[in-house]
């Protein structure tokens, strides 16, 4: 078998393979029905001098720009999630914030909020006016109250999400399994997420790929995109 992956385990990709009958469940994709999902790519988790810094996120921006465009190409949406710290964020989450010291807890508050330098979008980014930009209170965006992303895919009949972003064992786990449970097909890019060791990320996408969806490279997906017949017939069952 060639190597589909820089980090799912031989032993994984043999499982999923016995039971699904072929390494990645999605394949195929239909532009009218597919977003690619970028999870809070924001200077508060990139830039060197903020609170959550990780020092891998950077590396990959090129990889996110990549399938933005080609998402835009093949008639996909690209979706923008930021996490954002508004009172809402604060509201009946003590098991979170409780934790935080009372200077983490300010430095949050300033830097998250929607006028804070923290929040914006990592200038690097190809982001499009036209991209639809969604704001969470959670790590994940699709439990309820956290963000109005159901209601966007909803209005543009989107059922198949390509996951990207930071960081791989937080947010984008968060909501690439909550996703998955709300019956949404998934997929993770393994070189399009970041975390903030490689250990996390790796175990991650490990777990992530056994039970709540696909992992697949940048050129995988990319290749997909580029194979995907306009009548497309999805390659894992509905």
């Amino acid at each position: 078998m060639s190597r589909i992956s820089s980090c799912l385990l031989s032993e994984n990709i043999e499982k999923v393979t016995k039971r699904d009958g072929q390494p990645h469940s999605l394949t195929k994709f239909n532009p009218k029905s597919t977003a690619l999902i970028v999870i809070d790519m924001q200077n508060f988790y990139i830039a060197k001098d903020q609170l959550s810094y990780c020092e891998y996120a950077e590396g990959i921006v090129p990889n996110i720009n990549k399938l933005a465009m080609a998402m835009r190409q093949f008639g996909g949406k690209v979706i923008w999630v930021r996490n954002v710290t508004n009172p809402e964020a604060f509201k009946g989450w003590g098991a979170h914030y409780g934790r935080m010291t009372p200077e983490r807890i300010a430095t949050r508050k300033k830097e998250l909020a929607k006028d804070g330098e923290g929040f914006k979008l990592w200038k690097g980014l190809d982001v499009r006016k036209e991209d639809p930009k969604i704001n969470k209170i959670r790590y994940s965006a699709f439990i309820p109250g956290a963000s109005n992303i159901e209601n966007i895919l909803g209005e543009h009949g989107i059922d198949t999400l390509i996951f990207c972003g930071v960081a791989t064992n937080v947010c984008v786990e968060s909501s690439a399994r909550d996703a998955m449970m709300m019956n949404y097909h998934t997929l993770v890019v393994e070189d399009a997420c970041a975390a903030g060791t490689i250990a996390g990320h790796e175990a991650t996408l490990n777990a992530l790929y056994l039970n709540f969806g696909d992992v697949q490279m940048t050129e995988q997906v990319l290749k997909a995109f580029n194979t995907s017949p306009e009548n497309f017939i999805r390659s894992a069952a509905e």
